[in-house]
């Protein structure tokens, strides 16, 4: 019998543009028009991801990736809160390395 090997899924953070595997990232979901963080990963509408660095989250709302995203214009105070629960919802789990 025949073992195959398991990949991973793959998905693009909004913000640097890279490809990592799914479970290296934070997603969000547009909730009908507003995003929220999807902490299970199960929520249904369309998905992005962020990775999980605060390098990453400057980025993000730097180049207005939310808003891209999005495709409508996010207060960078709603984008903020939005970033900073999903640091409480991922504890432990962000990178906390400023450059």
């Amino acid at each position: 019998m025949r073992r195959h090997k398991t990949t991973k899924p793959m998905r693009r953070c909004i913000a640097c543009r890279e490809s990592k595997p799914q479970d290296e990232l934070i997603r969000f979901v547009l909730n009908g028009h507003d995003p929220v963080v999807d902490i299970d990963g199960r929520a249904e509408g369309r998905g992005f991801y962020l990775c999980k660095s605060a390098e990453c989250a400057k980025t993000a709302v730097k180049r207005k990736a939310f808003n891209r995203v999005c495709k409508r214009n996010l207060d960078e105070n709603e984008i903020s809160s939005l970033i900073e629960q999903a640091l409480n919802s991922y504890q432990g789990g962000m990178d906390v390395k400023e450059s």
